[in-house]
């Protein structure tokens, strides 16, 4: 890509996805993700109602009143994005590919986790840990997520993400928040989903295009299709409508064992059909997440 073109790319990304972040998500998102700890902040002078445990003897002791000590919730999150490059990432059925979606979705990710004063980080996967930005704050750190997003080229053609699961685990050891956005056609990532969710908030979301949900029938078409056990890709002929039973019940079946693992391990999980506006499926997540006792 001409660096010209790149950055073109980048400040049209910006002006939309902050706008975004800012109109849509900043309460949201803000009123989900709360500290995960308090930090001590002052001392005060000791008032009745005040908590007795809370009592600094030593200040108490050299002034000769009572003081307390006083804390305020810690509000720094570490905010990872998780981005699947893989080449089942490249496909769409309508005028844009799933990967140019997941890129406005990882920038108004960002910009919600800066404006909540949040350090944010990027890691960049396929079969592979591709690319890794270390969490920071700001905007500039921000547009360096997106430009190299939009910049990367990946070699990766299939999908690990229990590998992508455990480099986090190894470089995160504090809490995080986890976004995880893929389209999930990988398979044997369970055991590590199991303990990077332990640690971690993990939110998985999950992009899907409609024809990979529902083939049409009767259409004088081949597509690619990749097989997630030998990576190989096939051709599906829209036309035979046995193999498009079978494969229509495979991916059924893909679905459904991906959701039973998000259910058991109390993932909320935030569904993206890319012909649908991601922006509507976010707001959900956060006003959900926001309402639960």
């Amino acid at each position: 890509m001409i660096k010209r073109d790149l950055i073109r790319q980048v400040k049209r990304l910006e002006l939309v996805t902050r706008r975004k972040a800012s109109s849509r998500l900043a309460g949201e998102y803000h009123s989900v993700f709360k500290g995960r700890g308090i930090d001590f902040n002052e001392v005060q002078p000791y008032s009745p109602g005040d908590d007795v445990r809370f009592i600094d003897w030593n200040v108490s002791a050299r002034t000769g009143d009572l003081f307390v000590k006083k804390f305020v919730e810690e509000r720094e999150l570490t905010v990872w994005i998780a981005v699947d490059a893989s080449s089942s990432m490249r496909f769409g059925s309508i005028d844009r590919s799933k990967a140019e979606i997941v890129t406005e979705i990882a920038a108004v990710l960002a910009f919600s986790a800066i404006r909540n004063n949040d350090r944010v980080g990027l890691l960049i996967f396929s079969d592979d840990v591709e690319h890794f930005i270390p969490a920071k704050k700001g905007r500039k750190h921000v547009l360096r997520i997106i430009r190299d997003i939009l910049e990367g080229k990946w070699n990766g053609q299939r999908t690990d993400i229990g590998k992508a699961m455990d480099f986090l685990g190894k470089i995160s050891r504090r809490q995080a928040v986890v976004f995880m956005i893929s389209d999930f056609l990988s398979t044997g990532f369970e055991r590590s989903f199991k303990i990077g969710s332990r640690r971690h908030d993990v939110v998985p979301v999950v992009i899907e295009d409609p024809l990979e949900i529902d083939f049409p029938e009767g259409v004088d078409a081949l597509i690619p299709i990749r097989d997630l056990e030998d990576g190989k890709i096939r051709w599906l002929d829209l036309n035979d409508r046995e193999q498009l039973r079978v494969v229509r019940q495979r991916l059924r079946a893909e679905r459904a064992q991906r959701d039973r693992l998000f259910k058991k391990l109390r993932l909320d999980t935030v569904p993206v059909d890319i012909d649908q506006p991601y922006i509507d499926r976010l707001v959900y997540f956060f006003r959900r997440r926001a309402a639960r006792p």
